[in-house]
This record gives C-alpha cells, structure tokens and sequence, in this order.
C-alpha cells in the first residue's frame, strides 16, 4: 500500500505544477490517493511560500531515526559503564588506602627534612645547622648522615629502630655510590690544565679498590671500599660496578661510629658521582612498607644536588567487601569480553548477509595471488575485531583491566615474598663483636662470610623492595589508563545525546586543524625554552636545564611561574621575552584554538538535523518509551491470564488482541529507504524517478531488503505510515515512531532549505507563470485580432456612412454655393429654423429614446 500526497494551497502555490508531475511519475504504481488540506497550517505571508508548514517531512523522520537509532545503539552502553566505573572506584579505594599511605608518606618525609645538626667551625665558633637543603659538600653530608640522619632512625630508648613511633626501621642502612676515573682535563688547554693541577672526572665507572689497608694481614679488605661489596648472587638484582656500605641503627651509636670512619677513609672523594642512602621502614597499622631514598649527586660545578624520596608500598588486604568487589569487576570484565565477542559476531552475519555482488566484488580485489593473498584473510580478520573504533576501545580496556588483575596478583606475592626475606634475615647468626687483631684468619673470614651473608640479604631486599615499588607504579599507569578507557565508554554513551554527540563531534572534525595547530605550537614553545634557557640559565635553577626550562615555561603559561625572579637578574630580557612569549602562546595561539573549535562547532550544529533534543526532554521521552512498553507487555500477561484462567475475564478488563511488536526497530532498513536518490536532487531534478525506476528493473544497488517503491519521493515530501510498515515496522511501532517524531520535530523548519525542494518549489512557480503568460498571449491575440477586424470594417463603414449622408440626407453643394450653415436645434417638437438654402433643412426627431442626432 501506498499513498501520492497532493499538497493544495491557498495564496501562493507551494508546489507547482511541474513537482505535482513529478510526484506522480515517481509514483506512477501507487493504488491510493491522499489530498492533504493546507487550510488549517500557519503561515506567513513575508516569508513565501517556503513558510509553509507541510507536516512530518520525509527529511524530518530520517533526522529523528539518526537520533533514534545512536541513543538506542549508544546509550544501552551507559548502565555497564556506570556499574564498572562505581566498582572500579570501589576497588581502588578498598585495595589503595590511599588516605592513610599520603599521612604515612607526609610524615616520614616531614621527619627527615625536619633533621637539623649543630655544626661549628675549626674554632668552635656556631655557625648555621646543617640541614638536607643546606648539605653544600661531603663533609656536610656525613655529618647530616652520621649526627642526624642515623640517630633519628635509630628512635627513642623507649623505642628503639622506630620512626615517628610506628615505622619500624628493618635491617640496616644501606649506602651506595658510584665512582668514576680521574683523567687530564681535555676540556681547556694544556697551559691552563698545567695551571690547574687537578684531574677531571671522565665518564668511564671505576672499579678499582680504594680505601685504607687492613691493620693486621690476618684481617680482610673492608668490603666498603671494593666494588661490589663482596656481596653474592646480586649480579641481576644490583651492579657490580657501585660501592655498598652499611650502617647499624641500633643501636645508633654504632652507625655513626661507621659513618665517621667511612668520613676519614675519603669513601667519597673527587671521583664519587653519587651517593645513595636508602633505608627500608613497615608500618603495621597501614600495613605498608616504605623505600626511604635521600640520593645525593655531586655536579661537575660543585653543587650537591639532593633528592628525598619517600615511596609507600601498601600491602593489600582483602576482606569480604573487597573480595565482593574484586568478584563484581572480574565478572564485568567477562562480560565485557562476552559483549564484544557478540558484537564481532554480528559483524560477521551481517557481512554474510550482505550482497552477493558486493561479495563478489570483494573477492575480485582480493585476487592478486602472492602476498596480497596470503595477507588478505589476516586483513578480514582484523578488520572484523578492529574495524570498529569503540569496538577496538573495548579490546583495549579488556587488555587493560586484565593486565591490572595480573600485576596485582604478581605484585600481591612480591610484598609476600618481601615478608619472608625480612624473617629469614632474622635468622642469620651476627657476632656480636669483631675478632681482634691478632685472631687467625678464620675467625676473621667466619665473622665476614656472617656479614656478608647478612648486607647479600638486606642488598637483596632493597633490590626486591625497589622492583616492587616500580611495579606499583606501573600499576597505577595502568590504572590512571583504565580510567581513560572509561572515559571514553563514557562519551561513547553520550553519542546517543543529540547535544552531547555534537560537541564530540566536534572535537572529532577538529582533530586535524588542533594537531597542526599543536605541531606550531610546539615548535614556538621549544623555540621559547630554549631562548629562556639561554638567557636566563647562567643565573636561575629553574631554566638551568633543559627539563627545568620546560617547567618554568609551563608554570608561566599556567601564570604560576616565578617572573620576579628573572626579572630581578635580567630585567630587559625577562621583558622582551615574556612579551613576545604572553603574544605568541597566550593570545595567538588561544584565539586560534577557539577559532577552529567555533568554526567545527557551526558546521557540526547545521548537520545535526532537525530533531535535536534537550537531555531531559530525552529521558522524559526514555521514560514515556518505557511506560508504552510496560503497559504492552502488561496487556498480554492480562491476555494470557484469560486465556489460562477464564473466570479472570470476568474481574479484569476486556483487552483487544494486539498485533504482536517486533523486537527490534528496523532503523537501518528504514534509513535505507529514507536515503536520497542524489547527493543534490535539485542538480538532478529526475534522481528520484530514475532511481525509483532502477530499482524496480534491479539495477539499483541496495544494501538492505528495502522495498523499492519507498524510495520513490523525495526527502522534503510527507512520510507516510505506509512505509515503516514496508520496513518491517508493526503498526503500533510505527505510530509511536510518527506521533514521537511529529512532537519532537513540531514547528522545526531547516536553516538551509534543501536544494531539492527550493529546485522544486522554483520550478513550480515558474510553470505557472509561463501557464499565466501563455494564457495572456492567447487572450491577447484574440483581443489584436479582432481589432484588425475592426480596422478592416473601418474604411467600408466610412464610405457608407458618407453615402448616407449626401444621397438621402443632403445633396452635395456645388462650388459656386457658400458653405451650408446648420440650424438651430431646440428641444422637444419644436421645428427647427430653416437653414439659408430653401430646399435644405435639418430635424430633430423627438421619437428617438437615445436622443440620436439625425442629418
């Protein structure tokens, strides 16, 4: 069934009779006519004939079916995104303690920066306590090491081996440094390196034993001083190339007595690079471990560079809340994994079902032989799990949430692992006392193996603690990434929001314009980094480097940077740059980026169509959706009810039978058909009966069972009912589709009127003017030709009347006579006077109604 509508208006024609002609061309097979009144639609007059409301438009409905089609498709992604963002924020907050390893974290770091040890000169005069951020040479660093670092771990008496009363310090403290060789400066010349006297450190590491001899030959080297430390089994774990020693914390006086000799023994001297302190604490109540790290790097002008690094290690604890959530988010990923093998099995049917000639002409391009061949089937096959953007979204969360689970559990029996270690260590035999002198060489190796064996374990667990911190913070890579994994779940969802889905598109269309426009910007940015670390480097740490020149810019980007600074030591400079800087990053760059993002946002905005819709009128529309649906599926259990139970039809509503629904809404074969026949049918004013005609013959090419004669008007013609149900629509779905489409599209008229229609509506009104010109060129005709008659009978009526007048009414006077005078004409009967000439006269006959002047 079919229908042609036939728009008749009042005033000015809004079809013309050329589109009505072609109308029924298109739909020369229809059975039914249906003639749409126009009298009742608003109009105004101003804007012509355009104006004209003709009702859900063709345009219109394949509009609100997009919209349709995304929120039904987009949005059912939603309510998993949801359940798994709430579980996974759950489990990071169940598993992470996150509140109590930043307080545990606070305060260790606070503690050692909190260390100050009095220090005097040679001649006892005070001067300035040491502290971290004041260590200026090595000397200063052993004191700060020796006076304050180990003392403070040491603890009170009452507590002995704890900081900040609940981190208890495990082993020893171990001291690491790298040493480098010592040659002839080759940076300056020979005469000023004569002048200078002194070697340069060189990039080669040395490994060469250093130190103090032992005082009895009996005694062996301190293994401090070789390379390596005699440490075993360390060669994957830790470089043979460092220097290790250690440092006794209880009691505490034994570890500064050690740091003191290391001090006197030049451990550090001119060919040290860097010294490590790292010292490993637990805490019980937060049941985490901490690497505490304070590394000190001795730069080629003299500065001691320090850097303290607290890094917490929390050890997981599961309780039934946790392992509740862990089971949730594992079986969500599961399902996740079973959505998307679903997704790429409905890519595959419907590639089965798709055409044989597309099939066909796929196979064609695959012929080749050689590698195209082989590699084709891999190509299918990646583009059937990858060929979808959210699809391969979904696979790369999958991939990620499985990693998270995986490293967890490895990183889980780590920190296990790490228990064990400190428990075996406690087992290790320690003289309390070292051999004298004079005691044989046994002694002596029997009391170093006993050391050794001890440093070769805490070494160890440094090691191992190191590996598992650095695992911990992969393992936050991966989940700071999950959580980019949802975002993006998350603006998928959003696509099915008409208003959302513009402003994603937007950034999508404006993807390549902000690319090339970042690739600018960052070469202006390095230009800048580079000109602020030349000019201001020699005098400022934060543009001394590369690195920190980088930040400086950023925080005077972000307008957080410290410009008094450089202005203080190079004021003309700091002006001019940060001028050219603020003009070219700040304001360029900025109104260029909001250019390209208004101008992306207008053209998104006008192909949005004519249906966009406000999220809550959406989610009343969700809602009133669901409520239709209930009640359907309410009615037939009531149906049902009577038909199990017949004495209910007695109690309950009488209910008519209901065509059943179809399960899904067919809004791909309804697009189909609501595809325009042309790119531009007022360009091509005969697409639509030319493609309605090639798909009747088969020559049209159809990418679903569409019906041919659905496609037979064109987009600014009325839907009609009749074609969603040739869609494989039932009626009920089909009228909820029309009266939810009409309400939401209601009194909405396009910004740009199509080319189609205005082809259309132009060519009409041309028609009838050339039909009203035609018509005035006939009656024209008609009126000249029966002038020309007249102009014919013209000169024949003259010489009648001529004849007339000198035969019957007056003789012709001859030459010789003087010109005939009229008499005068009275009213009534009277007679009138006798002319000059006795046989001439003229009358008046009163008879005569149309008072007819008779000569």
């Amino acid at each position: 069934r079919a229908f042609v509508t036939l728009r008749i208006c009042y005033g000015k024609p809004m079809w013309g009779k050329a589109s009505v002609e072609q109308a029924a061309m298109a739909a020369s097979g229809f059975t039914n006519t249906q003639v749409m009144s126009m009298r009742q639609k608003r109009r105004n007059g101003r804007l012509g004939i355009l104006n004209v409301n003709p009702g859900l438009t063709r345009q219109q409905f394949r509009d609100f079916l997009l919209v349709e089609r995304d929120r039904v498709h987009f949005c059912a992604t939603l309510p998993l995104t949801i359940i798994m963002t709430v579980i996974f924020g759950l489990m990071v907050w169940g598993h992470g303690n996150v509140s109590s390893v930043y307080h545990l974290h606070s305060g260790i770091e606070r503690a050692v920066n909190e260390i100050r040890v009095p220090s005097r000169l040679p001649d006892g005069t005070r001067r300035i306590d040491v502290t971290l951020d004041s260590i200026s040479n090595t000397a200063e660093m052993w004191t700060w090491i020796g006076e304050g670092f180990v003392p403070r771990l040491g603890g009170d008496p009452s507590r002995p081996g704890f900081l900040q009363s609940f981190n208890k310090v495990l082993g020893k403290i171990q001291l690491t440094q790298q040493r480098v060789e010592m040659e002839q400066c080759k940076k300056i010349s020979p005469e000023l390196a004569s002048y200078f006297r002194l070697a340069c450190r060189s990039h080669s590491v040395d490994t060469d034993t250093f130190g103090p001899a032992p005082a009895n030959t009996n005694m062996t080297k301190d293994s401090a001083f070789v390379a390596g430390g005699k440490l075993k089994g360390i060669g994957l774990m830790l470089s043979k190339e460092d220097y290790f020693a250690f440092l006794d914390v209880v009691p505490p006086e034994l570890g500064s007595e050690r740091a003191a000799f290391l001090a006197r023994s030049n451990w550090c001297d001119a060919s040290t690079r860097w010294v490590e302190v790292r010292a490993a604490l637990f805490n019980g109540e937060v049941a985490a471990y901490i690497d505490l790290k304070v590394r000190f790097e001795f730069d080629e002008g003299g500065l001691v560079d320090k850097k303290l690094e607290v890094r917490p290690l929390h050890q997981p604890s599961w309780t039934t809340f946790t392992m509740v959530v862990d089971i949730v988010f594992v079986l969500l990923l599961l399902t996740l994994v079973l959505v998307s093998i679903q997704e790429v099995l409905d890519r595959k049917a419907r590639r089965k079902a798709a055409k044989e000639e597309e099939v066909n002409e796929e196979d064609d391009e695959g012929e080749g032989g050689g590698l195209l061949s082989c590699c084709n089937p891999c190509a299918r096959c990646f583009g059937l799990f990858l060929g979808d953007f959210w699809l391969a979204v979904d696979w790369w969360g999958m991939a990620f949430g499985t990693g998270l689970i995986v490293v967890f559990l490895l990183l889980n029996g780590v920190i296990d692992h790490l228990g064990i270690q400190f428990s075996d260590l406690q087992q290790v035999k320690l003289f309390d006392e070292r051999p004298l002198g004079n005691s044989s060489v046994a002694e002596h190796a029997r009391y170093d193996d006993a050391f050794r064996k001890y440093e070769t374990g805490m070494s160890m667990i440094f090691a191992e603690l190191n590996v598992a911190v650095d695992w911990k913070t992969y393992h936050r890579i991966g989940m700071f990434g999950f959580t980019f994994y949802l975002l993006f779940r998350f603006l998928r969802g959003c696509l099915g929001q008409p208003y959302f889905a513009g402003m994603i598109r937007t950034l999508q269309q404006a993807g390549p314009d902000i690319v090339h426009l970042s690739m600018i910007l960052a070469i202006t940015f390095e230009n800048f980094v580079l000109s602020g670390c030349l000019f201001f480097g020699s005098g400022l740490k934060d543009w001394s480097t590369v690195n920190n020149s980088h930040r400086a810019a950023l925080g005077l980007l972000s307008g957080m940077g410290d410009f008094a600074s450089m202005y203080d030591k190079y004021p003309a400079a700091a002006l001019v740059w940060l001028f050219f800087f603020a003009v070219v990053m700040v304001f360029i760059t900025n109104n260029m980026l909001f250019a390209i993002m208004v101008d992306h946002f207008a053209e998104v905005k006008l192909e949005c169509g004519q249906a966009r819709q406000s999220l809550p009128a959406q989610a009343l529309y969700l809602c009133q959706d669901w409520v239709w649906k209930c009640s359907f599926r309410v009615r037939m259990l009531v149906r049902l009810a009577q038909d199990v139970v017949p004495r209910l039809a007695k109690i309950t509503p009488y209910i008519d039978e209901e065509e059943p629904r179809v399960k899904r809404v067919p809004y791909d074969i309804m697009l189909e058909a609501l595809e325009p026949a042309a790119l531009d049918e007022g360009a091509d004013p005969d697409a639509v009966v030319r493609s309605s005609i090639e798909l009747l013959e088969g020559k049209g090419k159809k990418k679903l069972n569409v019906p041919a004669w659905t496609k037979g008007q064109p987009l600014w013609a009325p839907i009609q009912m009749d074609v969603l149900l040739a869609c494989g629509c039932d009626e009920a779905t089909a009228l909820r589709l029309l009266s939810k489409a009409n309400d939401i599209c209601d009194g909405r008229r396009p910004n740009e009127f199509p080319s189609d229609m205005v082809y259309h509506e132009f060519t009409g009104q041309m028609k009838n003017v050339y039909e009203g010109l035609a018509g005035t060129e006939d009656d024209l005709r008609v009126w000249l030709e029966a002038r020309r008659v007249d102009c014919d009978h013209l000169e024949p009526r003259q010489r009648k009347l001529e004849a007339l007048s000198v035969e019957k009414i007056l003789p012709r006077p001859t030459e010789d006579e003087p010109m005939l005078m009229p008499q005068p004409i009275t009213s009534g009967n009277e007679r009138r006077e006798g002319m000059h000439s006795t046989d001439m006269s003229l009358t008046w006959d009163g008879r005569d109604q149309n008072n007819t002047l008779t000569q």
